[in-house]
Parts: structure tokens; sequence; C-alpha cells
């Protein structure tokens, strides 16, 4: 009979290792918090990307006119091995969410020329039906697949102006009907959520007119259109000024039929306050982002958008402007320019102050270097061309990278007794990955056994 305990503990340890999905927990938003089916507080990191050939570096397929069916597999095999790199635990890799582009250069009609993102002239509803199914949600499945909770956002950007009821918002409405309605998402609805729009940055009234009321009266109708198709898992609600303000919602609050919504933030430095490295008081910051995001203090937010890198010594006639027209001083590789010693440390000191801030990276090679991976399946950080200028440690592929790793394990660890209700426990065993039972582990993955009152027998994996 221990025999057979035992080999079932293993038996579930290599199902739990194999599938990852198999073992993902449905997500809601609870108070302040998202918690899994388990009532675990969790907190999400990870990295966003679009399938795209441009942006994907060419590395999946060099420049074509347009995009067919006929581009979908090279896309998939490659957005796989970015899924496993990035979830590889063993090499140091610990993401564990995805923030998916429904990118517009499938859903555009290729015989319209549209002259930016937030330009939907082109956009198709048969061409976005036809790759929602071929193309995103084969995406999602596969991201889950590994391990990774997966957030989606609509193809494209917002205008810079936009009202209650026009063209756009129509848009929105549409799109996310489309996508509320799959009943693949339904099903997976507590691991799929959905982010209303990128960077809405000006929000008017319907007659063009400013007011306070505006946010919610442009994004409440499209809630409302997404939880009418039945959709049930978690909605995020992106504020003004490319997703930095939200003072208004604390006047005019989104209603939720399941009150499972919250708010997407997006951070970079320059913002909050100018803070950036030549400001950076940790308090400061934490200030500043709890007046521009009051909600923090009661519902959990997700940072979609976040990068940094410190100026590039060899490229000091170039740069960008960014979102506010200020002139951004050139970088080793990322949209924002700061420094982790600084800037990078100030913002984590908001995230570690209030705890229940999830963030994805902008791009995925800023956390793990992209073609060394395909080179030689090796996970390192990304930005390894800052080590010449010995700026490595003040990118954030090398902070997040050891970041992620710590707020992983401080969940896992201090999730174990949260798993069920203390009451509830009997028993709690120990188990190696060779079904050994052990004294309470220090280091490695394992399995937890839980006897329940009930005389149920609860296992789970925990990597410590």
């Amino acid at each position: 009979m221990k025999k057979k305990i035992i080999l079932g503990l293993a038996m579930t340890m290599v199902s739990l290792l194999g599938n990852a999905a198999d073992n993902l927990p449905a997500l809601h938003v609870e108070g302040k918090n998202l918690v899994d089916a388990t009532g675990k507080t969790v907190v999400l990191h990870g990295v966003m990307d679009t399938p795209n050939r441009y942006f994907n570096g060419w590395r999946w397929q060099q420049w074509k006119a347009d995009y067919s069916e006929a581009d979908i597999q090279p896309c998939l095999e490659y957005f796989s091995k970015q899924f496993a790199a990035i979830t590889d635990k063993e090499q140091g890799a610990y993401c564990t969410v995805f923030r998916l582009h429904m990118d517009p250069c499938w859903t555009n009609d290729p015989s319209k020329k549209a002259e930016n993102e937030a330009d939907i002239s082109a956009f198709s509803m048969a061409r976005y039906r036809l790759y929602l199914q071929k193309l995103y949600i084969p995406l999602i499945k596969d991201a889950i697949a590994h391990g990774l909770y997966v957030i989606v956002r609509p193809p494209g950007v917002c205008p810079g102006d936009i009202s209650v009821d026009d063209k756009y918002n129509r848009y929105l409405k549409a799109v996310w009907k489309a996508f509320a309605a799959d009943e693949y998402i339904q099903q997976n609805s507590g691991l799929i959520s959905i982010e209303l729009a990128n960077e809405p940055v000006r929000v008017h009234l319907s007659d063009g007119s400013n007011s306070d009321k505006a946010l919610h009266d442009y994004f409440q109708p499209v809630v409302d259109v997404i939880r009418e198709q039945g959709f049930k898992g978690i909605i995020w609600v992106p504020g003004a000024g490319y997703q930095s303000q939200y003072q208004n919602y604390a006047k005019y609050p989104i209603t939720d039929s399941e009150d499972n919504f919250s708010y997407a933030v997006h951070v970079y430095s320059g913002w909050y306050g100018n803070m950036t490295d030549k400001n950076c008081n940790h308090d400061t910051f934490i200030r500043n982002f709890k007046s521009q995001v009051p909600m923090v203090e009661t519902k959990p937010i997700m940072v979609t958008e976040i990068d940094w890198s410190p100026e590039d010594p060899d490229k000091a006639n170039e740069g960008h402007y960014n979102e506010w027209g200020q002139w951004t001083q050139p970088n080793l590789g990322s949209w924002a320019t700061a420094s982790t010693s600084k800037w990078g440390l100030a913002w984590k000191a908001v995230h570690d102050h209030f705890g229940n801030i999830g963030m994805t990276l902008t791009h995925p090679q800023e956390y793990y270097d992209i073609d060394e991976y395909l080179k030689t399946g090796k996970v390192i950080p990304g930005f390894q061309n800052a080590k010449k200028h010995n700026l490595f440690e003040e990118c954030c592929g090398y902070a997040c990278m050891n970041w992620y790793k710590e707020w992983y394990l401080k969940q896992t660890e201090t999730g174990i007794e949260q798993k069920v209700n203390d009451a509830a426990v009997v028993a709690t065993y120990f188990y190696n990955i060779a079904g050994e039972k052990v004294n309470k582990p220090q280091k490695g993955v394992y399995v937890i056994k839980q006897v329940l009152k009930a005389g149920k027998i609860r296992s789970f994996k925990v990597c410590y």
C-alpha cells in the first residue's frame, strides 16, 4: 500500500511537470488581490509580445507583403519556443503570464492601407474571426499549456482622442463581442483575461467635451458587451494618459455583474511625477503611484507595459520622444531610459509596498536573450550588449530574471498552507521528485500531500 501511495505521488509529479495547464488554477478578483480557486493570493509576472515579423526581429519569417494562413505555422512554432524559454525554471526563468497583442497585421484587409496602428479603417471582422481561430487561440492554448496565464489586448492602439460611442468605441465592442462569445475562451475564462484597450490618451464625452465621467462612459459599455456574451473572466480596464491616470474611476467607478474586474496600468521612467534616475525617491514614487492609481489599495493592478535600460554611451546623438513629448536619451534597447540601481529599485519599492501589482515587460527580449536561446537553448537575461559598458546589471533583463524568481518562490513558500483552510488539514507530508518522503524541504521541487478531515488527499507541486 505504501508503495502504491508513493508511486501515485510520483506519477502526480510527472503529470504536473509534464503539463502545466493541468495544474493551472483559475484566477479571479477578490478584494485587492487576484486569488486562485484555493484562495491563494497570486501576483503575475511575465512579458508581452505581438505576432508580427518586424517586432519579432524577423526571427520566424523574413519580409513579406502581407500575412496569410501559410504564415501561421512558423509563427506558432516561434512562439512555442518563447513560451518554453520564459517558463524554464531550471534555467532561472519564472514567468507566469503572457500578454498577447492580437496584432492588426493579421486582421487588417491587405487591400486597404492603414496609416498606423490607431487607424482601424482597414480592419476586417472576417479576417479577425479567421485568425482568432487559426492563430490567436492556438497561441493562447500553447501559452496555457506552458503554465502561463494569458492577458489579451485588442488589435492596435487607441487614437489620441476618443469620444464616447465613437467609431473606435464601437470597434472595441465588436472585437470583444466576438472574442468573449467563443466557446474555448469561455471555458478557460479563469486562465484568459481581457485588457479592453491599449493606451487611451484623451477620452471625451460623445459631444467631444471633457468630463470626469468620460472614462467610465467610454469603457462601461465595453465591459457590459463582454459580460452579455457569457464571459466570466477578469477584465482589465485601462486609464487615460497612456494608462497612467485613473483618478476619475474613483469618482465614477466601473460596475461589473461578475465583480471580476480591475485595472491595467503602464509604467515608464519619466512618468508619475517625472520619476527618473535623477528623481527616484522611493516614498515619492509610492505616493505618486497611489495618487494616479488610487484603486491600488482596493483592487489588484496589472502593469502590462514596463521596461528600462540605461543610456547607451555609443549612441549619444540618437534617441526618441516619449509619450509626453520629452526627449529621451538613447538607451541599450528598451523604450524607457533608466537604471535598475536608481529608478528600477524605486519601482520595486512601489511593487513590494502594495503587494498586489503584477507586471509584464514590454518585449520578451527585455527579459531574456532570444537569439542566444534559439541558437543554444540557454536562457540568459536580455541586454547582453550592456556588458561591454559594465551596465548589464542596470537593465531590466537582469533585474527581472532575479526579481521574478524571488517573487515566485516567495508566493510558493508562503502559499503552501493557504492551499486549503488550516482547520481542514489533518497532516502535511513532503515528497521529493523520486517519490520519497522527506522532512520539510529547503530547496528544489517537491510534491506536497495534505490529508484533509473529510478523508480526501490533496497533492500539489511546490518549488523552493
